[in-house]
This record gives C-alpha cells, sequence and structure tokens, in this order.
C-alpha cells in the first residue's frame, strides 16, 4: 500500500528525503515532538490538486559541534501552498567541492531505519566500525530513537570478536558509557566485570572517576560487584589461616587423645606451619584483598599448586631454619604437597580464579580478578524501563498498540534526555580540569565517550602494537 509522502527532510542539497510523519513519530523522540497537528501546513485545494502532500519539512540548520554532536534539525513553517513561510531558500548544504562527510550517510541510515531498513555499518577493522557506530549513535541519540539502531551497533562491534574484549579491557570506563548509550548487555556487563574486578587500580585512575561521574549507574555496580569479590577474598583468606588438613585436630577417634598421638603427626604440623608462615608473610605485606590485583596472583598460585609457589628454593631456606634428616625433609614435602592440594580446593571452591569475561583469558591473561557474576537485573535501563510500566500500567488492564508506542517514546525521551546531560557533565568537567601531564590528557579525551571514535580506537591501536 502506497501512502503519500508528506514530511520532507533536508539534510543537504543532494540529500532530501520524502517520508512520512507516522512513521518518524512513533518511532522518534524528536519527531513526535515536532510532527504535531498544529505544526502541519494548512494546505490550500490549488495545492493539493496540483499534487502537493508535504505538510511538514525539516531541515538541517547546523552541522555537527560541542553542542550538537550530530548537527541541529529545525521544523521549516510552509504557506498554503506548501512553500517556505519565510520566503528564504534556508541553509541547504551544498555537497559539490566539499569533503564528504560520514554524517550525511548516518542521518540517512537512520531515517530508513524507521522502515526497518538494514543498517549498514564499516566493518573492514574496528577503527572504521567504531566510527560509523559513533556517527549512528550521535543521529539516534539526537532523535531519541537509539533502540532502533543499538542491536545493529552491538552486532557489529562484536563481529571483531577478542580485539574489542581487549579493547575493553583498556579502557573499561570508556565502554560502559558507549554501552550504556547503546543499551548493550554484553557490551556493559564486559565492561563491569573488567572495572569491579580491577577496582583496586580504577579507582585511583584520575580518568576512570571523571568520566564515571557522568554515569553513577555504572561507578555503583562496579563498587557493588567489587564489595562482593572484597568479601569473599576475606573469607577464603580466612579460611586458608585456620583450616586443619585432615585428621590434624584430631588424630584419633578414642579419648583421650595424648601427646605421643598428636607427635606421630609432626611433620605435617611442621608442614602446615610452613605454608601458614609463608601465606601470612604474603598477606601482612598486602599481596591479599588488599594488593593491587585484589589478591589475583596469590590465589591463582594457591589454585594452582605443586611448584607454583613454595618450590624448592623455598623449602631449602626452611630447612636451613629447622634442619633435619634427607628422608624427614622427603616426608615433609609430601605432606606440603597434600596442604597445597586441600588449599586449592578451598581456591576452586571461592571461584576467585574462574572468568566470567568474553575476553579469552588464556590466550591473553589478566592481572585481576574476572569472576564477578553479573546479574540480570542490574541493567540500569532494565530497572528503569521496569520502574515506568509499573507506573504506567493500571491493574487489570493490557496495554495496546499506542499504549507501548508511548512507553518507547517515554523510555527513549529519558534515554535521550540523561545522554544531554551527560554531555554538559563532560563539558563542565573538562573547563574546569586542569591538563597535568600528556598522559591525563589522552585519558581526558578519552572522556568524550563516543563523540569522537578516536577515544576508543587509540585503545585499539595500542592493543595491535603489543
Amino acid at each position: 500500500m502506497s501512502q503519500p509522502h508528506d514530511v520532507l527532510v533536508v539534510l543537504s542539497h543532494e540529500r532530501k528525503y520524502p517520508l512520512h510523519a507516522n512513521a518518524l513519530a512513533r518511532n522518534s523522540v524528536f519527531f513526535a515532538n515536532i510532527l504535531t497537528e498544529p505544526n502541519a501546513a494548512k494546505l490550500s485545494n490549488k495545492a493539493k490538486a496540483a499534487g502537493i502532500k508535504v505538510r511538514w519539512q525539516v531541515e538541517l540548520v547546523e552541522m555537527e559541534s560541542d553542542r550538537y554532536p550530530a548537527g541541529k534539525l529545525e521544523l521549516i513553517q510552509l504557506n498554503a501552498k506548501g512553500e517556505r513561510a519565510d520566503g528564504f531558500s534556508g541553509l541547504v548544504l551544498n555537497e559539490n567541492g566539499r569533503v564528504p562527510t560520514k554524517l550525511f550517510d548516518c542521518w540517512e541510515r537512520v531515517l530508513y531505519s524507521f522502515y526497518r531498513s538494514n543498517i549498514r555499518i564499516d566493518n573492514k577493522d574496528m577503527i572504521a566500525a567504531l566510527a560509523d557506530c559513533d556517527g549512528l549513535i550521535r543521529v539516534a541519540e539526537y532523535l531519541g530513537c537509539v533502540s532502533l539502531i543499538g542491536k545493529h551497533v552491538e552486532v557489529a562491534l562484536l563481529k571483531h570478536g577478542q580485539v574489542l574484549f581487549r579493547s575493553i579491557q583498556d579502557k573499561p570506563y570508556a565502554w560502559a558509557h558507549m554501552s550504556f548509550r547503546l543499551q548493550s548487555e554484553v557490551i556493559f556487563r564486559e565492561a563491569i566485570i573488567h572495572l569491579a574486578g580491577n577496582w583496586n587500580r580504577w579507582s585511583n585512575n584520575r580518568a576512570c572517576i571523571q568520566s564515571l561521574r557522568s554515569l553513577p549507574a555504572a561507578k555503583t555496580l562496579a563498587v557493588k560487584y567489587h564489595t562482593r569479590i572484597l568479601n569473599t577474598s576475606k573469607s577464603l583468606e580466612n579460611k586458608l589461616m585456620s583450616h586443619y588438613p585432615g585428621d590434624m585436630a584430631q588424630p584419633k577417634e578414642d579419648t583421650p587423645i595424648t601427646r605421643q598421638d598428636y607427635a606421630k603427626d609432626v611433620l605435617i604440623w611442621i608442614a602446615l606451619t610452613w605454608f601458614r608462615h609463608w601465606l601470612g608473610q604474603r598477606l601482612i605485606s598486602g599481596r591479599g584483598h588488599q594488593a593491587p590485583d585484589g589478591g589475583y596472583s596469590l590465589y591463582s598460585a594457591i589454585d594452582a599448586g605443586g611448584e607454583a609457589y613454595m618450590d624448592k628454593a623455598i623449602i631449602s631456606q626452611f630447612h636451613n631454619m629447622f634442619p633435619m634428616t634427607k628422608k624427614a625433609l622427603g616426608i615433609l614435602e609430601q605432606h606440603l604437597l597434600e596442604i597445597k592440594h586441600c588449599m586449592s580446593e578451598w581456591v576452586k571452591k571461592s571461584n576467585l580464579t574462574k572468568s566470567n569475561c568474553q575476553l579469552n583469558v588464556q590466550e591473553y591473561p589478566v592481572d585481576y580478578i574476572t569472576s564477578v557474576e553479573f546479574e540480570e537485573g542490574d541493567f540500569p535501563w532494565v530497572i528503569k524501563q521496569e520502574e515506568d510500566g509499573t507506573k504506567t500500567l493500571k491493574r487489570g488492564k493490557l496495554p495496546g498498540g499506542n499504549d507501548i508506542v508511548q512507553q518507547n517514546l517515554e523510555a527513549a525521551k529519558k534515554h535521550q534526555e540523561q545522554s544531554i546531560q551527560e554531555v554538559d557533565s563532560n563539558e563542565g568537567s573538562d573547563e574546569g580540569s586542569d591538563e597535568d601531564s600528556d598522559e591525563d590528557s589522552d585519558d581526558d579525551m578519552c572522556e568524550n565517550k563516543a563523540k569522537d571514535a578516536g577515544a576508543y580506537a587509540r585503545g585499539t591501536k595500542r592493543i595491535r602494537s603489543k
């Protein structure tokens, strides 16, 4: 069924798009606000007879800037003839002789997505994909229709596999911003896992903390999951320092237990003392949960067991302090291996050395905990949608089509408002901060999130050079 085009969107002299008000208003907060009946042209009978159908005309009046990252659209008043009421030709850009801008392509792809057209994204490499995704997000945020392009962008990024996940590992706070704007569960979860597991370091990174100020939900989640890791780590360390393997605490079932009964296990007690001596020194020196890596290297060594820690050289040092026969030392070493195996089981039960991130940690090892188990209900946009749905739905009434459209537009409007607040917040923080060093300057550039795709591309370039 062919319907007349009643909206004309003009981006440049060569890019004029005849579209439908109904399709635009149902999918975009921006168009829903301006494509109203009071704003429509009252076409005369003569104009209608001449085949003029356009009742709204929207033009791009400003190119991209700090204030308008996607440019600025403006509704043009039309007269009864369907012409501009002000008689002005408009600020229509002419692309001839100009360096082509990808922003026009992004506008076109987003506008066509209202008709369920597939969105093309450059997948030659990570940098090109990021540049495309950034432009699409800027346009979608301006129009209030991120949900339409979110999945397309997410799929395009995920095609890069481990390159993407290593980039997330390198700048998790920047990717937390982008994934929040996209409402991408996969990327947001990955970013939070790397933030929470490495929070001992990121909490002291100025660029990270400054960036998360405009996304407090991400910081709250990072702290929440880091606290869980911290409690698990403390519990594990307590267990490792207080556990008595086997039947050491009760060498025989019958009582009384004499000193001779305990004396039979003297080498086991010495082995346990050596283990606690070694572990206690490392905990006191800050290599446990207080360490920059959250104790990951210590827990990994205990998990591995065997010669991963307390090797022959360490045993030799203890032997110099507590001399014994070669046979006794051999028996003691065997008991120590058994104790190591027992302690390794406690580390495995804690899951602290388990990885729940998408990054292939066997191929690209990490030096911090990635065992965060992200809960599905913790996505910030899911929480807001559930709250909004609870408020708007009446008891005993099922939502109709218009209700669902209205709910989607309201959710998109809130997401759009939050994006605008983030841009304003970043501009304010940039003005008030000093550039202390070249390194800080590089980090600050990343805080602009997806406003400049190069912020993400820099992390990718460094990864490739490694």
